[in-house]
């Protein structure tokens, strides 16, 4: 590669496996893509996700949907580092999912600054909510609430079927005036969801610096930042806050089942995950593959908690589960 180039790596795969592809690249390869490195070395291209292929309600079309996660890398000895802890990351990637090789090649900096844009479409999901990228154009119907997303960050895109899943356990169980604590937030998407469908008072927490600085951002672009907002979000670094016992009617963690598990009884040390539950509240717990469902479900039953309902696409569940007493 000369100056004025990068290289370019792609991965096409299903929208499960996109979204463990993005937080490699981001881990590896995240920060942004900055031109602030001496020698033209690599600073942090993070990833892109272009998503083709779905009919107008948000649905993938079989035999056109698809997707491809791109990170770009500038040359240099920093840069062949990255490539490598990619490449070597991809294969240990590639023994959990169908994954095939990545593709790389150069190409111009002008050239793939913009163009990957014109691949990400507004999504629909549930029954009203659509996740429209910031460059599109989208004509809402009456009940559309729509949500500003950037598909370049790392976590939340849609894509993945557990995103999915809380989306539309949230849009079921939200209602206005609820307070919503969102763990694990990523990019930001259910609290804004959360706050697009009523709730006044969301506190999201995520332990990555990263993830707190994207969810920061996309609450900002909808226009949820402003003092006179109708709902507040407070972005917090960390877990589970303390202090919070009783307080929250819905409760959102969309993670693993050995995490989530872990947090119900508070192996991590921090609050147990139930506690925040106001009377009557719900927690939402997704990011589990359905034969590991029952890690989560022994976990909640262990701390007084009930199986109330149980959402699925494709091999992966989200639950939702309440206080006994409240069922």
């Amino acid at each position: 590669m000369t100056n004025g180039e990068v290289l370019e790596i792609a991965v096409e795969c299903d929208g499960e496996a996109a979204e463990a592809v993005s937080e490699l690249f981001n881990r590896f390869n995240g920060g942004g893509y900055l031109d602030d490195s001496e020698a033209g070395e690599a600073s942090g291209g993070g990833a892109v996700i272009e998503a083709t292929g779905f009919d107008d309600f948000g649905e993938p079309i079989e035999g056109e949907y698809r997707v491809v996660v791109r990170t770009y890398i500038k040359p240099g000895a920093r840069g062949d580092e990255i490539r490598r802890k990619i490449e070597d990351g991809l294969w240990h990637l590639s023994q959990l999912y169908p994954i095939p090789d990545a593709k790389l090649r150069t190409v111009r900096e002008e050239d793939w600054a913009n163009a990957w844009k014109q691949f990400y479409k507004p999504m629909r999901i549930g029954r009203r909510i659509v996740l429209k990228p910031s460059w599109e154009e989208y004509v809402a119907q009456p009940d559309d609430i729509v949500v500003e997303l950037d598909p370049g960050m790392a976590f939340g895109t849609g894509l993945h079927p557990s995103t999915r899943l809380c989306i539309a356990a949230l849009e079921e169980l939200v209602r206005p005036g609820d307070a919503v604590l969102d763990v694990g937030t990523g990019s930001g998407v259910l609290s804004v969801v959360a706050a697009k469908l009523g709730a006044t008072h969301i506190v999201a927490t995520d332990i990555d610096p990263t993830a707190v600085q994207v969810a920061a951002e996309n609450v900002q672009v909808n226009g949820l930042a402003a003092a006179d907002a109708p709902a507040h979000i407070e972005i917090r670094a960390g877990s589970i806050p303390a202090g919070t016992d009783g307080h929250f009617q819905v409760v959102v963690a969309n993670i693993l089942a050995e995490v989530l598990a872990n947090l119900l009884d508070g192996t991590y040390g921090n609050v147990p995950l139930a506690n925040p539950l106001a009377e009557g509240g719900r927690l939402i717990m997704a990011g589990i593959i359905e034969e590991k469902a029952y890690l989560v479900i022994d976990a909640g039953r262990r701390h007084g908690l009930a199986l109330l309902d149980r959402k699925q696409e494709s091999d992966w569940v989200a639950l939702v589960m309440g206080r006994e007493a409240d069922a």
